[in-house]
């Protein structure tokens, strides 16, 4: 994200030199880092389907290889193989016992086209609040997966001389480990994270707040619980 300011030349997987532009063409041992650097090979393929158990049924292969995800009455799929289940009734989704409710939310591509378009990372929708918190003008609040957990963003755009289009740039390009995902942030009102999921919703998913940092702490720091006593 654009507050941050990366360090040059940090990677977690890097592959040999090479003057390819198709990932898929690229050979030879890649270096991993994981506290050091070993070597590696890795196997990769594109999402192409070859029929519709590709797209788990919940979708039509297309000649060009590409799931086409059906959207039905109560239910819509989303993701590479229509692998995410998005419920009509989970559309919009209510805090247990903080007065706090979240939507889903569709957006246009451009001047007069509808706005069709779902608001969303890995595979999944970003929940907007639409009550319950403050609606200053620049605030957002959002509801995020990171590909492991959910996560409460929360700030301001214009304290931080952003843009609404920076912040639709973050989303696309949103990565979970290199924007910091589980670390203090300048623009996180706080941090709040999620049970490790794969649900397609925060539904039914416990919810922690990070109170503190620290080698003392797990990897993601000191987690309160934010469920009510006896509630899962």
């Amino acid at each position: 994200f654009l507050p941050f300011k990366k360090k040059s030349g940090t990677w977690l997987l890097r592959s040999p030199e090479t003057k390819e532009y198709d990932l898929l063409n690229v050979e030879g041992e890649w270096n991993i880092w994981f506290g050091l650097i070993d070597a590696t090979y890795l196997t990769y393929s594109c999402t192409e389907c070859n029929d519709d158990t590709d797209c788990n049924l919940n979708g039509e292969c297309s000649v060009d290889g590409e799931c086409k995800c059906y959207v039905e009455e109560e239910t819509s799929y989303l993701g590479p193989n229509c692998e995410v289940k998005l419920k009509d009734k989970c559309h919009t989704i209510v805090a247990d016992s903080m007065n706090l409710t979240w939507s889903i939310y569709r957006f246009s591509q451009g001047p007069g086209l509808p706005a069709d378009t779902l608001f969303e990372v890995y595979n999944r929708p970003i929940y907007v609040n639409v009550e319950g918190l403050p609606t200053e003008e620049g605030h957002f609040y959002w509801l995020l997966y990171t590909g492991s957990r959910w996560k409460y963003y929360g700030g301001n755009y214009q304290a931080l001389n952003l843009t609404e289009m920076d912040v639709g740039f973050f989303v696309v390009n949103y990565h979970a480990f290199w924007d910091g995902a589980f670390s203090p942030t300048p623009y996180d009102d706080f941090v709040i994270i999620s049970d490790p999921t794969n649900e397609d919703s925060p539904v039914g998913v416990d919810w922690f707040q990070v109170t503190a940092w620290g080698d003392q702490f797990g990897p993601f720091g000191a987690l309160t619980p934010l469920q009510e006593d006896g509630m899962g």
